[in-house]
Parts: C-alpha cells; structure tokens; sequence
C-alpha cells in the first residue's frame, strides 16, 4: 500500500527535474550568448570604421543580446511545439520537456554513431538541397534554393568574420587588400546577399505578380517578404553609399564588392553622421527581422529540412533498437 502511495509522486518528480534541467540549459545558452555580444569589442568592422558613436556601438550590442535572447527563446517554443507528438518509449505520452530531452539524447547518439557519415549524405542530399521540392517544381526549388543557402551563406561568413576582427584581429580581415577583406568581407557577403535577392524577386512576383492559384498568401506573407527585402536591399544601400562616399571601411575593387558597386553608381555620397544614421537604422531592420525568423513562416524554411532528417534518424534507431 504504501509503495504503490510512493509511485507517482516520484514519477512527478522525475518529471519536475527533467523540466527544471531543461529550462536551466535553456537560460544558461541565453547567458552566455548575451556574455559573448555583449564582451566583444566591436573594434574593427564597419560600425566602427564608419564612425558610428560609442553610444550606438553599446545601444546596438544590447539590442543584439536582447534579440538572439528572443531567438533562441522562439528556437525552444518551436521546439516545444514539435514534443507534441509521441517520441519513443512505445509511443507513451510524457511531458514535453521529457521528449525534448528523449529526442536530444537520440539526436546525439545518432551524430556520434558509425552512421553519422550516411546520416549526414542523406541530409545533405534529401533535406538542405531540397530534393522532393526539385522534383514538384524547378523554378519553386530554385527560389527556395537561392534564400536557403543565401542565408546560410552570410550566417556562416558572419560567423567567420566576426571572430576573425573581434577576437583573433587577423589583418588580412583588417587591411583594406587583405584576402579575408576582399574575399569573405567584400565578395562573400555580396555574392550570397546578391543570392537572397534574387530568390525574393522571384517569390514576390509568383506571389504579387503571377499569383499562382495553388498559392495563399496572407498578412503574414507580405510581412516576411517585405522584412527580408527591406534588410537585403537595405545592405545593399547601406554599401552603396559607403562606397559612394569614399569611406575608408567601404574603399575595395568593384570587382569584390560588385553589387555595391552598382548601387554606388547611382546613390549620392553622405556625411559619416549621416552613414552612422543609416547604418543604425538597417541594424535596427536587421535585428527586428531575426527576432521574428522563429515566429513566422521564415521559421519553416530553415527548420524544415533540419526537422525532416531529425525524424527520419529517430525512426530508423527506434526500428534498429525494436525486436
């Protein structure tokens, strides 16, 4: 009598630990991300180079921590969202945070197993470079192809970039000449930007323009294309006039920074007062359109594909692990 008393309080129990601990990871990932935006120095990109204020230096970094904290918040709802279903253990229903945390452990064994190279090649082929998508639509997967690996593209050299300038101060990220300048700073970013716009241009016009019958497109919608162009068009720009101006951060070859280039021939040089009001205005589009990735149908476009060869590993190990 008394042991079947004790059964389910500790089953809560368990329970409770498990969420506790899931939330504890949760906000020790927001502490350290916060830790390292706002630790940097901010010394040697095109904020500084440009002359924007130590003031709109420190106001910008708090916004970033303030906006990946959000981020990374909505990356843990979406999470959350997907524990609905049932994961493992015979299919029984836990709590959410219990199958997040069964989920993770099955992720993790798959990434450290023998299989991880095949794992990876069916990644790769079937869910980042979209084929079922290459199979119902060519112009459909090129679009999707163009925003994806565009994003990822300048996610991965912003990466790159900020840890060469902020924490290894590598000159050739730093001189005007230098390879990392010109071909990750400059070229890089021109290139995968140039990427982006160009599958928005072909989005908007099926949406807009074409309006394809089998296609809905709502508030939301119009909202997420009209961000990503503000923020892509607004990079744009902001180079443009960079260069347009003379300034010391923008001075490249054409041929690197091609898409500036082009703005640069038709915008009109400013003041660096004015080039600081600009930029703090982009940062400010920028930062509002990653806070809203994780809540709107942006979400989908990169979590989609993560999410599909997630699923597929946890059922081809829970039909290895079966009698």
């Amino acid at each position: 009598m008394n042991t079947q008393e004790s059964g389910p309080p500790l089953e809560k129990k368990g329970y409770l630990f498990d969420r506790l601990g899931v939330y504890f990871g949760l906000l020790a990932v927001l502490m350290i991300v916060t830790f390292i935006i706002l630790s940097l120095p901010y010394e040697n990109t095109y904020i500084r180079e440009s002359g924007v204020s130590d003031y709109l230096v420190r106001v910008f970094a708090v916004m970033a921590a303030a906006t990946s904290a959000i981020f990374i918040v909505g990356l843990f709802y979406n999470a959350m969202i997907w524990m609905e279903g049932k994961v493992g253990d015979g299919g029984r229903e836990l709590q959410r945070s219990r199958k997040l945390l069964i989920s993770t452990n099955k992720l993790a064994r798959a990434v450290f197993s023998r299989d991880f190279g095949r794992h990876l090649k069916v990644f790769v082929v079937d869910s980042l470079a979209l084929r079922k998508l290459w199979r119902i639509s060519k112009m459909r997967w090129f679009m999707h192809a163009m925003i994806l690996f565009g994003f990822i593209g300048l996610f991965i050299l912003d990466l790159i970039a900020t840890a060469a300038l902020e924490i290894f101060h590598l000159n050739a990220f730093i001189d005007q000449l230098g390879w990392g300048k010109l071909w990750i700073r400059d070229f890089g970013f021109d290139l995968f930007g140039f990427m982006v716009l160009i599958g928005l241009v072909g989005a908007t016009a099926r949406r807009f323009i074409f309006r394809s019958k089998q296609l809905m497109t709502g508030q939301e919608d119009f909202l997420a294309i009209l961000l990503l162009l503000i923020v892509i068009v607004g990079g744009f720009v902001q180079e443009g006039i960079g260069m347009a101006s003379n300034l010391p951060s923008h001075a490249t070859p054409d041929v690197y920074s091609f898409v500036g280039a082009f703005f640069a021939s038709f915008l009109p040089a400013v003041s660096s007062a004015t080039y600081s009001q600009l930029w703090f205005i982009h940062a400010v589009a920028s930062l509002a359109l990653i806070a809203y990735i994780p809540f709107s149908k942006l979400f989908h476009l990169f979590a989609a594909p993560l999410a599909i060869q997630i699923d597929e590993i946890m059922k081809r190990r829970e039909n290895a692990s079966a009698p």
